[in-house]
Formats: structure tokens, sequence, C-alpha cells
């Protein structure tokens, strides 16, 4: 693995203070040598200070009546898993379709095939094909 590639593993580690400090000194010794790996280190705290200044502080009050709306919701059984389930019936309804005609081709071909009894069974032999297939038509001299 190049240093690149442990670096870009780390980073996320690095970045948010759970990286043991050998591995957090090699990822900063790394960026500083190389230019595209600082740049991805740079970028992510970018968008994590980005992200920060959205979310709001940590341990920021609730908005109010976020919790009695949130309960409310699941005793009447408005919950988001409940919104989801018509969608996965017609999912399964296309799948089921599909399946069926899929099948139903595959019956029909089945049945447009012709019929070929093992040369076994019709009471030919092996040699018997072969000679049928070896001996010259007559009038071709083949």
């Amino acid at each position: 693995m190049t240093g690149c590639e442990q670096f870009r593993l780390s980073l996320g580690r690095v970045h948010d203070g759970e990286a043991p400090p050998d591995e957090a000194a090699a990822a900063r010794a790394h960026a500083a040598a190389c230019a595209e790996c600082a740049a991805h280190a740079s970028l992510l705290d970018s968008v994590a200070g980005r992200l920060r200044e959205r979310a709001g502080p940590i341990g920021a009050p609730e908005p109010p009546g976020l919790r009695e709306t949130v309960l409310a919701r699941l005793r009447r059984g408005d919950a988001v898993v409940l919104e989801i389930r018509p969608f996965l019936r017609r999912v399964a309804a296309a799948a089921a379709a599909v399946l069926l005609a899929a099948s139903g081709a595959a019956a029909w071909q089945a049945l447009q095939r012709p019929q070929v009894e093992p040369a076994s069974e019709a009471g030919v032999s092996r040699e018997e094909i072969l000679a049928q297939i070896v001996r010259p038509r007559p009038g071709t001299g083949r």
C-alpha cells in the first residue's frame, strides 16, 4: 500500500482525533510532503466546517414541539416505515409480473422445440447413424 493510500484510509480518523498518535504523526508528515493528499485534507476540513455551521452547536436544544410531533405520528402510525410499504408492494408486483412473463416465455419456447427421441429409444444403433452420415449420396459421387 502506498503512502497516499494509507493516508486516505486514515484521514477520517486523523481528522476526527480518533487515530493513535503515531498514525496521526505519519499522516501529518505525509500531507506536508504530498500536495495531492494535502488538498484532500483541506477539502475534508472545508466540508466538515460547513457541516458544523449548518448543524449548529452540539447539544443545542431541539426545536419546540419536535418530541411531541414525532411521538404523535408514531402513535397514529404515520411512521416513515409505513409510507414505504406501498412502494414495496408495487416493486414486488412488478417483479412478480416480470418473473411470470419470463417463465411463460421459457415454457412457450420449450413447447415449440421439436421433440427428438434419442437414437437408442428409436431402435437405431450408433453405427447405423454413422453409416448414414458418411455414406456417399447416390448420383453425387460424394
